[in-house]
C-alpha cells in the first residue's frame, strides 16, 4: 500500500519518515497552519529590514563581512550571490537519496519558524521532492558546522528551477546541517538493516557449526540488562526456534570459539549504539538550529551556535566502532566454519576428505577483507578537529559530521555483504551435515533465501562470486 503523505506541520518527524521520502518517494506537503504561521513570522524579518536593525546575514554580510551593511534594495542580489559563493563542493556526487533526504530535513527545519523565511521557500523544497529534481551535490565540502557547500548546490538548483531568495533566505538555505542529518538518517537505517542481517547469518552459522546454544539462554540477558543484548538474544532464539539445535537434541562442545559465544553481546552492543545515534538524530529532526535564531514571541533574532552537531558526529563514530566489532566476529565465524578442528567437517566444507579442491577455504578470505575495511572505516572522524583561519578566524570549529555519516553508510554496505558471505558459508555447512530438515523456522527461511540466489558449492565450479542478488534480498530475512 502507498504510504500516506507526510505532512510537515512543525511537529516531530522520525528517521523512518526521512527514509521513506528519500528512498521510496513518499509524498510530502506543508500543512495550512504551518504555512500561515511561517507567513506571520516572516513579518518580523521584514520589519527588521525596514528598521535596518543589525541582524547577521539579514542586514549584514556573513563571516568576515559581518560588518558590511546590506540595505533593503540589495537583498535580492545579496542572497543570490551568497548562494553562489558557497558552491565549493569537490569529489564524487552524492547519491540522490542523500540529496532528497537533505532537502526534506532542511524543509522540516524551516517549518519550525526559527529562520523567519517565507512558506514559499519550504514549498520550493517540497516541489523539488515531488518533481524529482536532481541537484548535483558533491560529497566533499562540509566541515560539519553547517553544510555550506552541499546545501548551496541544492539551493542553486532551486534558484535555477525558479525560486528567487529574498531577505535572509539565502543564509537559511545554507546555514544548517541538513546534508549531514539526512545522510545520517539513511546510514543509520542501513546499519540497522545490516545488524538485522548479521544476526540472521550468525543464527545460521550456529546451525552449521552445531554451536552450543546455552549462550542464548534468557538468563544470560537477564543477568546483564543491556537492551540491545536482550533484543539480540531473543531474536536469535526466535530464528532457531522449532529446530533440533535450540531444542537441545544435539551433543555439542562445552564451549565454542568466542565469536559464537559473544554473538548476542556484540550484536546487542551495535543495537545500543544505533539506538543512541538514532535518538541524537531525531532530536535534530525536531530542532530549530538556525543562526541567527528567530524568537517570534520576543520579536528578536539571536546569534547562537545551535548548528553545532559534534554530539551527532561522535554518536555516528560510536556506531561505526560497534559495527566494526560485529563485522569482525562474523568474519571469524566464517573462518571457523571451514576449519575441521572446529566443525569436524572436511576443510573448506568439501564433499569429502578425498577431494583435492579448496572448497570454500579461499572464499572466506573475502570475509576477512570486508572486515578489514569495516574496521578502517571505524576510525573516529569527529576527532579530526583542526582550527581554521576562515572568516578572520571566526569559523574555527568543525565536526566532520558528513564524513561520519558517509563512512557509516559505506561500512553498513560492507556489513551487508559480510552477512551474505556468512549465510553462504553457513548454508554449505548445513548441507554438509544434511540438516536442512532440522533447522529452526527462521534459519530455515534464511537457508532457503541463500539457496534461492546461490547454488551449493560443487568441486567442479568456482566458489560463489556474485552475491549481489543475495545482498539485495537481505531485507526479506525473518
Amino acid at each position: 500500500m502507498t504510504a500516506a503523505p507526510l505532512v510537515l506541520d512543525g511537529g516531530p518527524i522520525g528517521i523512518s519518515d526521512v527514509v521513506a521520502v528519500a528512498r521510496d518517494g513518499r509524498a510530502v506537503s506543508l500543512s495550512a497552519d504551518a504555512r500561515d504561521r511561517l507567513a506571520g513570522q516572516r513579518r518580523l524579518i521584514l520589519d527588521m529590514v525596514e528598521r535596518g536593525a543589525p541582524v547577521y546575514g539579514l542586514t549584514t554580510g556573513v563571516g568576515a563581512l559581518k560588518r558590511v551593511r546590506v540595505d533593503a534594495a540589495e537583498q535580492g542580489r545579496f542572497n543570490r550571490e551568497l548562494i553562489l559563493s558557497h558552491r565549493i563542493g569537490h569529489g564524487p556526487l552524492a547519491p540522490q537519496a542523500v540529496v532528497r533526504a537533505a532537502m526534506l530535513v532542511r524543509a522540516q527545519g524551516l517549518v519550525h519558524g526559527r529562520a523567519g523565511v517565507r512558506p514559499e521557500l519550504v514549498e520550493a523544497y517540497l516541489a523539488a521532492l515531488r518533481d524529482d529534481l536532481r541537484p548535483s551535490v558533491h560529497t566533499i565540502g562540509s566541515l560539519g558546522v553547517a553544510d555550506l557547500g552541499p546545501l548551496a548546490e541544492i539551493a542553486w538548483a532551486l534558484v535555477e528551477a525558479g525560486f528567487e531568495p529574498e531577505a535572509k533566505e539565502g543564509l537559511a538555505m545554507l546555514n544548517a546541517n541538513s546534508f549531514a542529518i539526512g545522510w545520517a538518517c539513511l546510514a543509520i537505517d542501513r546499519a540497522q538493516a545490516a545488524v538485522h542481517a548479521l544476526e540472521a547469518s550468525a543464527a545460521l552459522a550456529f546451525e552449521g557449526m552445531l554451536a552450543n546454544v546455552s549462550v542464548l539462554e534468557p538468563a544470560v540477558a537477564a543477568a546483564r540488562p543491556y537492551p540491545g543484548l536482550a533484543a539480540s538474544l531473543a531474536r536469535m532464539r526466535d530464528l532457531l526456534a522449532g529446530g533440533t539445535l535450540l531444542a537441545g537434541q544435539l551433543a555439542r562442545e562445552l564451549q565454542d570459539p568466542l565469536t559464537f559465544r559473544v554473538a548476542p553481546q556484540v550484536h546487542g552492543g551495535a543495537r545500543d549504539a544505533l539506538a543512541h545515534a538514532a535518538g541524537q538524530v531525531e532530536v535534530e529532526l525536531r530542532s530549530g538550529a538556525d543562526n541567527p535564531l528567530l524568537d517570534a514571541e520576543a520579536g528578536r533574532a539571536y546569534s547562537c551556535g545551535n548548528f553545532e552537531i559534534g554530539m551527532v558526529a561522535a554518536a555516528l563514530d560510536y556506531v561505526r566502532i560497534a559495527l566494526a566489532h560485529a563485522a569482525t566476529v562474523a568474519a571469524e565465524r566464517c573462518q571457523k566454519l571451514v576449519t575441521p578442528a572446529h566443525t569436524g567437517l572436511p576443510a573448506g566444507l568439501r564433499a569429502s576428505e578425498d577431494v583435492a579442491g579448496d572448497g570454500l577455504n579461499i572464499f572466506v578470505y573475502g570475509a576477512t577483507a570486508l572486515a578489514v575495511e569495516a574496521r578502517l572505516l571505524a576510525q573516529p572522524a569527529s576527532l579530526e578537529l583542526p582550527t581554521t583561519s576562515t572568516a578572520e578566524g571566526i569559523e574555527d570549529r568543525m565536526s566532520n559530521a558528513v564524513l561520519c555519516a558517509r563512512r557509516l553508510d559505506e561500512q553498513a554496505g560492507l556489513c551487508e555483504r559480510l552477512a551474505a558471505m556468512e549465510l553462504v558459508t553457513a548454508a554449505q555447512a548445513v548441507d554438509a551435515r544434511d540438516r536442512r530438515a532440522e533447522l529452526g523456522r527462521g534459519t530455515s527461511s534464511a537457508y532457503a533465501l541463500v539457496r534461492e540466489h546461490v547454488a551449493p558449492y560443487r568441486v567442479d565450479a568456482p566458489p560463489p562470486q556474485d552475491l549481489d542478488r543475495l545482498c539485495a534480498a537481505l531485507p526479506t530475512l525473518p
